[in-house]
């Protein structure tokens, strides 16, 4: 019968446990660091020792490395909370038809630099629908491995991780479509009767996501303050609502001016309404955004609406997200600083906002050289004072 112990690393102050876990009289251990408890030290253990005498135990670095992905790794991200339901999907979707079919012989312990790079390859080469995949899901691919293993680094499961080794997946910067503002106009306006025009209305007005705006709740908007906070997020199969956002930048507060403010009580006076109608079969979850019973809006049904419109009125095609940028460069280019429009986007960083628009601001150096040489002329278009007053405005409508 194997056996193990459970110690105490004094230089940490963290339990770890030991366990022989060798065959045929050779000498070997399995050793696991970092537990808090001793208890729970103890519980690992005993569930190792448990596999090593039914001779169920395998040594890590023997796992198919696939497996490894999908029982380990994906399951205590989950259990841990460290990883939302939809995300574990995703990515066991991405493991099963993507990276199996590539790597399903390789264990853990073997996996190296070379493998990962065939890897990434073999999905160049792969198509859908007569389409190669894009940089974006090939990046993805390699960033799901690099997480497994760091993981997998992080558990002592083995030394090093071999994507380490290997350059990331670059994606190719692709040119921004936007609409002009009579573009805007035009397509707000033959949606004003609409019932989800409140959604394209606040993606023009405010740069909220997709999942932001349909999981907006009424007690997030506060018309005397004159904002809207975004907390949570719509998942994108409608099944719940993600508390937080796509970073910690994003959970913010958004200023709303006035024409907002009258969009969002023309939308909570109908949905008032509805409420009324409906009765007992109301499905009351405070959205902003919903059906006529309350109930949460699928992504795809924007999406429909949208595609359906633009091709009737002949606009250039835009997705929905590209709303937002939209709104990102029509505040750019009357001037709102990048730091504003970062913090109003909900930008982890204002690096982000000038790498994403840096095409604007190239737009507007001439503008700036024009400007800075007749202030220093004394252009009197240009008069400090009534530069300082337009700049105080900016930042009291913000």
């Amino acid at each position: 019968m194997a056996k193990g112990s459970v110690k105490l690393d004094e230089k940490t102050g963290l339990y770890y446990y030991v366990v022989d876990v060798g065959k045929d009289g050779i000498r070997k251990q399995k050793k696991k660091r970092g537990f808090k408890r001793q208890k729970d030290a103890h519980a690992a253990m005993t569930k190792v020792l448990a596999e090593v005498n039914s001779g169920d135990y395998i040594e890590p670095s023997k796992i198919k490395f696939t497996d490894y992905m999908l029982d380990v790794w994906i399951k205590e991200k989950v259990q841990n909370r460290r990883m939302t339901r939809l995300t574990a999907d995703s990515y066991r979707s991405i493991i099963l038809n993507h990276i199996k079919p590539i790597l399903k012989n390789k264990t853990l312990g073997e996996l190296n630099s070379n493998d990962i790079k065939k890897l990434i390859s073999e999905i160049r080469k792969k198509k859908k629908k007569n389409k190669e995949y894009s940089d974006s899901f090939i990046q993805m691919n390699f960033n799901i491995v690099v997480c497994a293993l760091n993981y997998a680094v992080k558990s002592e499961l083995i030394k090093d991780n071999p994507s380490n080794k290997v350059e990331r997946p670059r994606i190719a910067k692709k040119k921004l479509i936007v609409w002009e503002v009579d573009q805007i106009q035009t397509f707000l306006g033959t949606l004003e009767d609409h019932r989800h025009y409140i959604a394209f209305f606040l993606a023009i007005h405010t740069g909220m996501r997709k999942g932001e705006i349909l999981g907006l709740p009424w007690s997030n908007v506060d018309y005397k303050n004159r904002c809207i906070v975004v907390t949570q997020t719509l998942e994108q199969d409608t099944k719940g609502f993600k508390q937080g956002a796509k970073s910690s930048s994003g959970v913010r507060t958004i200023t709303i001016s006035d024409d907002v403010i009258k969009v969002l009580k023309e939308q909570e006076a109908r949905i008032n309404e509805e409420k009324r109608l409906a009765g007992s079969m109301y499905v009351d979850n405070d959205l902003v955004c919903c059906t006529e019973i309350g109930k949460p809006i699928f992504h795809n049904t924007l999406t429909r609406i949208m595609s359906k419109r633009i091709k009737i009125l002949r606009l250039p095609y835009i997705r929905f997200h590209d709303l937002r940028h939209t709104s990102a460069s029509l505040m750019l280019s009357i001037g709102i600083h990048p730091k504003v429009v970062s913090e109003r986007l909900g930008h982890s960083s204002v690096v982000i906002t000038l790498d994403t628009y840096s095409h604007l601001l190239k737009n507007m150096q001439s503008d700036a050289a024009v400007g800075l040489s007749n202030l220093l002329n004394g252009n009197e278009e240009n008069d400090p004072l009534e530069i300082e007053d337009k700049f105080c405005d900016q930042k009291r409508d913000q």
